[in-house]
Protein backbone atom coordinates (compact mmCIF):
# COMPACT_ATOMS: atom_id res chain seq x y z
CA UNK A 1 0.00 0.00 0.00
CA UNK A 2 2.86 2.36 0.80
CA UNK A 3 4.45 1.51 -2.53
CA UNK A 4 1.24 2.40 -4.36
CA UNK A 5 1.09 5.73 -2.53
CA UNK A 6 4.68 6.39 -3.55
CA UNK A 7 3.89 5.76 -7.21
CA UNK A 8 0.87 8.05 -7.04
CA UNK A 9 2.93 10.75 -5.39
CA UNK A 10 5.65 10.57 -8.06
CA UNK A 11 3.02 10.57 -10.80
CA UNK A 12 1.44 13.78 -9.46
CA UNK A 13 4.86 15.38 -9.07
CA UNK A 14 5.82 14.47 -12.63
CA UNK A 15 2.50 15.83 -13.89
CA UNK A 16 3.20 19.20 -12.30
CA UNK A 17 6.64 19.34 -13.88
CA UNK A 18 5.32 18.25 -17.28
CA UNK A 19 7.11 15.92 -19.67
CA UNK A 20 10.53 16.65 -21.10
CA UNK A 21 9.02 16.78 -24.59
CA UNK A 22 6.53 19.43 -23.45
CA UNK A 23 9.42 21.69 -22.41
CA UNK A 24 11.24 21.01 -25.66
CA UNK A 25 8.18 21.71 -27.79
CA UNK A 26 7.63 25.07 -26.10
CA UNK A 27 11.30 25.99 -26.36
CA UNK A 28 11.28 24.99 -30.03
CA UNK A 29 8.31 27.25 -30.70
CA UNK A 30 9.92 30.21 -28.95
CA UNK A 31 13.26 29.70 -30.72
CA UNK A 32 11.55 29.48 -34.10
CA UNK A 33 9.56 32.66 -33.59
CA UNK A 34 12.04 34.87 -31.74
CA UNK A 35 15.49 33.30 -31.73
CA UNK A 36 17.90 32.13 -29.03
CA UNK A 37 17.88 35.32 -26.95
CA UNK A 38 14.24 34.59 -26.05
CA UNK A 39 15.06 31.17 -24.63
CA UNK A 40 14.81 32.06 -20.96
CA UNK A 41 13.92 29.51 -18.31
CA UNK A 42 11.36 31.81 -16.69
CA UNK A 43 9.72 32.50 -20.06
CA UNK A 44 9.39 28.83 -21.00
CA UNK A 45 8.05 27.91 -17.57
CA UNK A 46 5.55 30.78 -17.60
CA UNK A 47 4.26 29.83 -21.06
CA UNK A 48 3.68 26.28 -19.84
CA UNK A 49 2.15 27.36 -16.54
CA UNK A 50 4.89 25.45 -14.71
CA UNK A 51 7.38 26.23 -11.97
CA UNK A 52 11.06 26.64 -12.82
CA UNK A 53 11.74 23.58 -10.69
CA UNK A 54 10.05 21.57 -13.43
CA UNK A 55 12.68 22.78 -15.88
CA UNK A 56 15.55 21.69 -13.64
CA UNK A 57 13.90 18.29 -13.22
CA UNK A 58 14.83 17.61 -16.86
CA UNK A 59 17.63 20.03 -17.76
CA UNK A 60 20.84 21.07 -16.01
CA UNK A 61 20.75 24.69 -17.21
CA UNK A 62 19.83 26.92 -20.14
CA UNK A 63 22.86 25.80 -22.17
CA UNK A 64 21.95 22.13 -21.90
CA UNK A 65 18.35 23.01 -22.85
CA UNK A 66 19.55 24.81 -26.00
CA UNK A 67 21.67 21.77 -26.89
CA UNK A 68 18.58 19.60 -26.49
CA UNK A 69 16.69 21.96 -28.81
CA UNK A 70 19.37 21.44 -31.46
CA UNK A 71 19.00 17.67 -31.01
CA UNK A 72 15.23 18.07 -31.29
CA UNK A 73 15.69 19.95 -34.57
CA UNK A 74 18.00 17.26 -35.91
CA UNK A 75 15.57 14.62 -34.71
CA UNK A 76 12.83 16.06 -36.93
CA UNK A 77 15.09 15.85 -39.97
CA UNK A 78 14.56 12.20 -40.92
CA UNK A 79 10.81 12.64 -41.15
CA UNK A 80 11.14 15.89 -43.12
CA UNK A 81 13.63 14.52 -45.64
CA UNK A 82 11.52 11.42 -46.23
CA UNK A 83 8.50 13.61 -46.97
CA UNK A 84 10.56 15.77 -49.34
CA UNK A 85 11.77 12.71 -51.26
CA UNK A 86 8.14 11.78 -51.88
CA UNK A 87 7.38 15.17 -53.49
CA UNK A 88 6.96 14.86 -57.25
CA UNK A 89 5.91 18.40 -58.14
CA UNK A 90 7.88 21.28 -56.64
CA UNK A 91 5.04 23.69 -57.28
CA UNK A 92 2.77 23.41 -55.36
CA UNK A 93 3.82 20.38 -53.28
CA UNK A 94 7.09 21.72 -51.88
CA UNK A 95 5.58 25.12 -51.08
CA UNK A 96 2.71 23.41 -49.28
CA UNK A 97 5.24 21.28 -47.40
CA UNK A 98 7.16 24.39 -46.26
CA UNK A 99 3.98 26.06 -45.03
CA UNK A 100 2.92 22.90 -43.21
CA UNK A 101 6.34 22.78 -41.48
CA UNK A 102 6.70 26.52 -40.99
CA UNK A 103 8.02 26.16 -37.45
CA UNK A 104 10.97 24.02 -38.50
CA UNK A 105 11.69 26.34 -41.42
CA UNK A 106 11.81 29.39 -39.16
CA UNK A 107 13.98 27.47 -36.71
CA UNK A 108 16.46 27.21 -39.59
CA UNK A 109 16.19 30.94 -40.23
CA UNK A 110 17.02 31.68 -36.60
CA UNK A 111 20.04 29.39 -36.86
CA UNK A 112 21.18 31.25 -39.98
CA UNK A 113 20.77 34.62 -38.29
CA UNK A 114 22.81 33.43 -35.30
CA UNK A 115 25.37 31.31 -37.14
CA UNK A 116 28.30 32.94 -35.32
CA UNK A 117 27.50 30.51 -32.51
CA UNK A 118 29.31 27.29 -33.39
CA UNK A 119 26.51 24.98 -32.24
CA UNK A 120 23.97 26.85 -34.37
CA UNK A 121 26.34 26.91 -37.35
CA UNK A 122 26.91 23.16 -37.18
CA UNK A 123 23.20 22.40 -36.81
CA UNK A 124 22.33 24.77 -39.66
CA UNK A 125 24.80 23.19 -42.07
CA UNK A 126 23.85 19.64 -41.13
CA UNK A 127 20.16 20.35 -41.64
CA UNK A 128 20.69 22.34 -44.87
CA UNK A 129 22.82 19.65 -46.49
CA UNK A 130 20.30 16.89 -45.77
CA UNK A 131 17.32 18.94 -46.95
CA UNK A 132 19.13 20.05 -50.10
CA UNK A 133 20.08 16.47 -51.01
CA UNK A 134 16.42 15.46 -50.75
CA UNK A 135 14.94 18.50 -52.54
CA UNK A 136 17.36 19.32 -55.38
CA UNK A 137 16.26 16.55 -57.80
CA UNK A 138 12.68 17.88 -57.70
CA UNK A 139 13.97 21.48 -57.74
CA UNK A 140 16.01 20.69 -60.84
CA UNK A 141 12.91 19.38 -62.61
CA UNK A 142 11.02 22.54 -61.65
CA UNK A 143 13.79 24.75 -63.00
CA UNK A 144 14.18 22.54 -66.09
CA UNK A 145 17.90 22.77 -65.50
CA UNK A 146 20.89 20.57 -64.76
CA UNK A 147 21.59 19.40 -61.24
CA UNK A 148 24.68 21.65 -61.19
CA UNK A 149 22.65 24.79 -61.97
CA UNK A 150 19.92 23.68 -59.56
CA UNK A 151 22.43 23.28 -56.74
CA UNK A 152 23.77 26.82 -57.22
CA UNK A 153 20.32 28.35 -57.46
CA UNK A 154 19.15 26.36 -54.45
CA UNK A 155 21.75 28.02 -52.23
CA UNK A 156 21.09 31.48 -53.66
CA UNK A 157 17.31 31.12 -53.34
CA UNK A 158 17.58 29.75 -49.80
CA UNK A 159 19.81 32.65 -48.74
CA UNK A 160 17.46 35.18 -50.36
CA UNK A 161 14.56 33.59 -48.52
CA UNK A 162 16.36 33.85 -45.17
CA UNK A 163 17.09 37.53 -45.76
CA UNK A 164 13.68 38.54 -47.06
CA UNK A 165 10.99 36.39 -45.46
CA UNK A 166 8.81 37.37 -42.52
CA UNK A 167 6.26 35.22 -40.74
CA UNK A 168 3.40 37.32 -42.16
CA UNK A 169 4.47 37.01 -45.80
CA UNK A 170 5.28 33.31 -45.61
CA UNK A 171 2.52 32.29 -48.01
CA UNK A 172 2.18 30.13 -51.08
CA UNK A 173 2.16 33.13 -53.41
CA UNK A 174 5.31 34.63 -51.84
CA UNK A 175 7.17 31.33 -52.13
CA UNK A 176 5.98 30.84 -55.71
CA UNK A 177 7.18 34.34 -56.68
CA UNK A 178 10.61 33.69 -55.17
CA UNK A 179 10.93 30.36 -56.96
CA UNK A 180 9.86 32.01 -60.21
CA UNK A 181 12.78 34.42 -59.91
CA UNK A 182 15.13 31.45 -59.68
CA UNK A 183 13.45 29.81 -62.67
CA UNK A 184 13.96 32.94 -64.76
CA UNK A 185 17.68 32.85 -63.94
CA UNK A 186 17.83 29.16 -64.84
CA UNK A 187 16.14 29.90 -68.18
CA UNK A 188 18.79 32.50 -68.94
CA UNK A 189 21.49 29.90 -68.37
CA UNK A 190 20.19 27.46 -70.97
CA UNK A 191 20.87 29.51 -74.13
CA UNK A 192 24.40 30.23 -72.95
CA UNK A 193 25.00 26.53 -72.35
CA UNK A 194 23.75 25.70 -75.84
CA UNK A 195 25.90 28.40 -77.38
CA UNK A 196 28.90 27.04 -75.54
CA UNK A 197 28.21 23.54 -76.83
CA UNK A 198 27.83 24.79 -80.38
CA UNK A 199 31.26 26.44 -80.23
Amino acid sequence: MNRDFGRIGRSKEHGKKGSMQTWLDEGYTIFSAEGPSSIQIERVARNLGKNKSGFYYFFKDRESFVECLMNEHRGRLDSLTQQIREIRNFNPEYFEFLIEHKESFFFQIQLAKNRETELFHETLNYFNSRIAAAAIPCWSDYLESSIEVAEKLWGLTRDAMVCRVTSEQFTYSWLADLASEAKMIACQQRPRSLAYLQN
